[in-house]
């Protein structure tokens, strides 16, 4: 068995995992469209594998480095509140230096992702768990532990399970009613 097909194979795989087309593939590695779509059925785990590693490598070169502007904009922050400090208010307008001081604030504010971890919801889930889940999410707003943005998204994701909890309940009811009804008519 000759190597090549297997080297085709390894760049095939990486190759679906940047996004390359069919065509493109079949051009590169001088293979057939058909052998590109046998291939796709045969490797997808693979494929997927190769993609979540580079998501993950990605992801922890995006943290470093929202940790380094992090790290930078607090130590900017720090210099100003110094020259604050220092300032002959007679000499130095203040309000340049206080307008630095809110948007270096904003900024860092805004890098800020929490360290509190979200209430999970495990298996079997009780209205209980949905109000615990709500009142986690409202105290993480009020530490400013997430953005708005995330705060939206969760909210409507605690909305739509209350919503399916509430639909599940209201069907139990009917359909106990229901059987009730029956009851009484078998009854009769």
């Amino acid at each position: 068995m000759s190597l090549r097909p297997q080297e085709d194979k390894v760049a095939f795989i990486r190759m679906r995992a940047e996004g390359k087309s069919y065509s493109t593939i079949s051009r590169e590695l001088h293979i057939s469209k058909s052998t590109c779509s046998e291939w796709e059925q045969e490797l997808k785990g693979k494929v997927e594998e190769l993609k979540q590693e580079q998501l993950n490598e990605l992801y922890d070169t995006y943290y470093m480095t929202k940790e380094a502007r992090i790290k930078k904009l607090g130590e900017t922050l720090e210099s100003i509140n110094t020259a604050l400090q220092a300032a002959d208010l007679s000499t130095c307008p203040p309000e340049k230096l206080m307008d630095f001081k809110l948007k270096y604030t904003e900024a860092l504010k805004a890098e800020y992702t929490g360290g509190g971890e979200p209430y999970r919801l495990g298996d079997g889930i009780k209205p209980q768990d949905i109000l615990t889940a709500l009142g986690d999410l409202l105290n993480r707003i009020r530490t400013g532990e997430v953005t708005e943005e995330q705060a939206a998204r969760e909210s409507s994701v605690i909305a739509s399970l209350l919503k399916a909890y509430d639909t599940m309940e209201v069907k139990a009811k009917i359909e106990a009613l229901e059987a009730a009804i029956r009851g009484r008519k078998d009854g009769r």
